[in-house]
């Protein structure tokens, strides 16, 4: 029996190029609530930073995995949390500062508890001439330092100069060997504490629980996916997935387009939760 559903968000129920998830996904997500089955994110994002996905439906997120397994809660409780480290952390953005098309922003609450992008110690110039090729706003703020206080998410932006994505990845490790380097979409890398993952928060969220591996599905779609493909076992993946998270997932559904996992949460969430068809 199915007692737990997690799910990434860009790529999988949130399409590129949209902002929010869909009615169905928020519709089906309490399906699964109704039916006794928790349900949530297993995200880079925190939960913050989240209102606006499932448009302030708080229920659906106020449980799962966030900052890619940085902080993990259970009904709005944090029971897991680990901030990132800030002298390696200026270390990374002090040797980028130099680079033509490479910067780091962070995601912050502001006084108002909404998510706020800061990017750190680099200049309009450079953020423009990113814009066409990357997701990041024109009018990102620009901080000079780092601020005082606990940081769970710190993303790369990149450009071609770094060459591929693998060689990008690698010269980021060599500066800050602490740190590994997931890409979620095209041109960002999530920077996490070596060898953290978000199967990791998944892991604690479940132990939490007392559930067993079989009783957990996870919907993903990109290689910073793969830990949880690795990991878990009944997992599915979104027809626009990645090579790699299409290696791994155990069933291959739809495109996030068109509601795939939200149509797979329905069927759990009738059945009282049992797998659906197509992975019996």
């Amino acid at each position: 029996m199915i007692k737990l559903v997690l799910t990434d968000m860009d790529g999988t129920v949130v399409p590129f190029g949209k902002m929010s998830v869909s009615d169905r996904t928020i519709a089906a997500a309490h399906k699964l609530l109704d039916a006794g089955i928790a349900f949530g994110p297993a995200t880079g994002r925190l939960s913050f930073d989240l209102a606006s996905y499932f448009r302030n439906d708080a229920a659906c997120y106020q449980t799962g995995v966030f900052a890619n397994g940085k902080m993990v809660r259970y009904q709005g409780e944090t029971i897991y949390s680990q901030p990132m480290d800030p002298k390696l952390m200026n270390r990374l953005v002090e040797a980028l500062r130099d680079v033509d098309d490479c910067f780091g922003f962070i995601c912050t609450p502001d006084e108002r508890g909404n998510s706020t992008f800061s990017a750190v110690e680099t200049t309009r110039a450079k953020i423009l001439s990113m814009v066409d090729d990357t997701l990041v706003s024109p009018d990102i703020a620009i901080i000079d330092e780092l601020p005082d206080q606990p940081i769970y998410t710190m993303s790369i932006l990149f450009g071609d100069s770094l060459g591929s994505v693998e060689q990008a990845a690698q010269k980021m490790r060599d500066i800050v060997p602490e740190f590994d380097f997931v890409c979620p979409s095209p041109h960002v890398f999530d920077v996490l504490p070596r060898g953290l993952s978000k199967a990791d928060g998944a892991v604690a969220l479940i132990d939490y629980l007392g559930l067993s591996l079989d009783e957990v599905v996870f919907f993903g779609d990109a290689d910073n996916d793969v830990t949880m493909l690795e990991r878990l076992t009944q997992t599915f993946v979104v027809s626009n997935c990645s090579d790699a998270a299409r290696k791994l997932g155990r069933w291959i559904i739809g495109d996030a387009s068109d509601d795939a996992p939200a149509q797979i949460m329905e069927e759990i969430a009738a059945s009282g939760g049992q797998l659906p068809a197509i992975a019996r």
